[in-house]
């Protein structure tokens, strides 16, 4: 029972101590006061178009195949 009354002591003790030191900071913080703030209209940026890409290069109708590929020189029976 005794040990059950002191955990409860502490308990409040420490929460008598966050109290008093949440209510100290509040006294010392610095208030902020709202101000007014005047805006500086900034302008738009204009948007200039884009380049379009283009295919420049032509595809040829016939592959061209290189001698090693035709040969079948890899392969071992």
């Amino acid at each position: 029972m005794s040990k059950n009354v002191l955990i409860v002591t502490i308990i409040l003790i420490l929460v008598v101590v966050v109290g008093y030191l949440v209510w100290v900071r509040s006294k010392f913080q610095e208030t902020v006061t709202p101000q007014s703030v005047t805006e500086v209209a900034s302008p738009s940026p204009v948007l200039s178009p884009s380049p379009v890409a283009t295919a420049s290069a032509t595809p040829s109708a016939t592959p061209r195949v290189s001698p090693k590929a035709a040969t079948g020189a890899g392969t071992t029976r």
